[in-house]
């Protein structure tokens, strides 16, 4: 497995962060030795539809290990709010650069 992915951001739930069409490198190893820190932008599986990927702010950590994510434009943005908290096993990695079409 290598450690980076690209994924597209379809969706302005992270608006003014990043836009729709935004390409976002992800690293996947990020969080082999320690957990997602509040404030960490990460790629998670859709939890009510894992074939798809969403692109979210970690805005909480739970004691069991889950993590409660927002989206920086709340109005546009389905999330913990929606879905509740998530599994770290669903947290593909960090974004670590943002690329411009």
């Amino acid at each position: 497995m290598l450690p980076f992915r690209r994924f597209r951001v379809e969706d302005p739930s992270m608006r003014p962060t990043l836009e729709p069409g935004d390409y976002v490198l992800v690293n996947r190893w990020a969080y082999r030795f320690r957990p997602p820190s509040r404030g960490d932008l990460v790629v998670v599986e859709d939890p009510e539809m894992p074939s798809r990927f969403l692109v979210k702010r970690v805005s909480d950590r739970t004691p069991a290990g889950s993590v409660h994510l927002a989206g920086d434009n709340e109005a546009a943005s389905r999330d913990s709010r929606t879905f509740g908290p998530v599994a770290k096993e669903r947290i593909v990695g960090k974004v670590w650069l943002r690329l411009r079409p």
